[in-house]
């Protein structure tokens, strides 16, 4: 499956934006711009991620930059089903 999809679907099911996520890009930002996006959705996003890849997520793995926008978000989905 698509990285980028992967990560659309994440973002739409722990999100709840429904509709919404079809309108993001890889350029559309995430932290502080989405108010439904707070420091509990980041722990939820880090548990589907680890769900969807099948792949665990080390905490020194985690920081802000991948929370930036919808493609820096991608691009650590796709590294984890590498």
């Amino acid at each position: 499956m698509d990285p980028f999809e992967v990560t659309i679907e994440i973002l739409r099911s722990n999100l709840q934006l429904g509709t919404r996520a079809d309108q993001f890009s890889r350029d559309t930002a995430l932290m502080g711009a989405l108010p439904e996006f707070n420091s509990l959705t980041v722990v939820s996003l880090i548990t589907a991620v680890e769900e969807q890849t099948g792949s665990p997520v080390a905490d020194d793995e985690i920081s802000a930059d991948i929370f930036e926008t919808v493609g820096a978000f991608s691009d650590f989905v796709a590294n984890k089903m590498a």
